[in-house]
């Protein structure tokens, strides 16, 4: 049964993306990252809450986790405008 409802989560994934592409196509790119950012945060914090405390998942204290997400989306977000922004100068 749980691997029912496991292969049932692809979809609101699939829904939540397209609905981010289409979010971000209407308000613009800093609310496309804003909703990719909610869905991948909130899809992390409930994988952790039901995978609980597995091996892999209980080396690390909760609140290091929760603090590492947002600066890793953030050190992403740095990566893509810098990779944005170098894409406008032109060489030679």
């Amino acid at each position: 049964m749980q691997g029912f409802f496991i292969a049932l989560m692809g979809l609101p994934i699939m829904f939540g993306a397209l609905g981010a592409v289409i979010i971000g196509s209407y308000y613009g790119p800093w609310a496309f990252l804003g909703i990719m950012g909610s869905i991948i945060g909130g899809l992390a914090l409930f994988v952790e809450r039901k995978v609980g405390k597995s091996l892999q998942f209980a080396e690390y204290s909760f609140l290091h986790r929760t603090l590492a997400m947002p600066i890793a989306f953030l050190v992403a977000l740095g990566i893509i405008y810098l990779l944005i922004t170098l894409s406008r100068f032109h060489g030679f």
